[in-house]
């Protein structure tokens, strides 16, 4: 009789766990409008993701889903029926944008001629759809005509945001600006530059030059700057806290090896790859699982 009861009371705790799930799966994050909801095309963290136009975007939490059409940003909300949010971007585009991975705040940038002044700019801004009208909107003044921001690097405990600038195909400048809307160019060692990102709790930035193979890291407080790759041809990969992870490549330009490190302390192989592979192709993640398979075969070959 025990032993019935036992198993009884499993299968009820089952019953009730699955239909929470089915709630929250079916009726919280439900589609409350006519917009379909299809599959997640969440730009890539590092910002080489397609091109943002008719792509939509998820927050951390799947709260909010932003669309990009044309002009204009549109916010919906899971399990809240009516019209979404709309951001007017006064005819221009977006040529950037992101969620960031801890709280349901928006970045993204525009460019093009406004409806308004006529005039060419570029614009950053930050929007949060749970407070609209705090909305931040800040322009790079001294911004080329046809130029557009393309990635973007943000500093999610310092409020720093690093803004990679496209003015010529394979031409890039580097803009920063911080929790007092102090925007400005910072001068760096490349034209070509590749990823570029940001430690979340302290001011450095870390980026590439395609055309050396070399990665840099640049100190916003203090405006130094500092090779931190070994010698030859690196690319940077991305930072996962405090490690830095960069990739070996041959001259073909395909990856070799993948690299973790410190600054300060160096970097040590993780991975090499007996097959080379695209550079384009390679993620943090990808570069992870890659590190764990040497480890798990017991692969030595570092």
């Amino acid at each position: 009789m025990n032993t019935k009861r036992v198993l009884l009371a499993f299968v009820v705790g089952i019953a009730v766990q699955a239909g929470v799930y089915l709630y929250l799966d079916k009726v919280l994050f439900a589609p409350a409008s006519d917009f379909q909801i299809a599959g997640t095309n969440q730009q890539e963290a590092l910002g080489f993701g397609v091109e943002p136009n008719g792509q939509s975007y998820y927050s951390f939490d799947k709260r909010f889903m932003a669309t990009i059409v044309d002009d204009q940003v549109l916010i919906y909300e899971a399990g809240k029926k009516g019209e979404p949010q709309r951001i007017n971007l006064h005819g221009k585009k977006v040529s950037f944008f992101e969620w960031l991975p801890d709280r349901n705040l928006a970045i993204f940038a525009t460019y093009g001629y406004d409806n308004e002044t006529g005039n060419y700019e570029v614009h950053i801004a930050q929007y949060d759809p749970v407070y609209p009208e705090r909305e931040l909107d800040t322009p790079i003044e001294d911004a080329p005509e046809d130029s557009k921001i393309v990635d973007v690097a943000y500093s999610t405990a310092t409020n720093v945001v690093y803004m990679k600038l496209e003015v010529a195909p394979e031409r890039y400048r580097i803009y920063r600006t911080d929790a007092n809307y102090d925007t400005r160019r910072i001068h760096v060692q490349a034209e070509n530059i590749g990823r570029i990102a940001v430690f979340y709790d302290e001011d450095i930035f870390f980026y590439d030059n395609l055309r050396t193979g070399v990665v840099y890291m640049f100190e916003g407080a203090t405006s130094s700057w500092r090779e931190i790759s070994p010698v030859g041809n690196y690319r940077l990969v991305g930072i996962d806290g405090q490690d830095i992870y960069v990739a070996e490549l041959n001259r073909d330009d395909k990856v070799i090896a993948a690299y973790r490190g410190r600054l300060r302390q160096g970097f040590t192989k993780i991975a090499t790859y007996k097959t080379p592979e695209d550079f384009s192709k390679l993620t943090l993640n990808s570069m992870l699982e890659a590190s764990d398979k040497m480890e798990s075969s017991g692969d030595t070959n570092k």
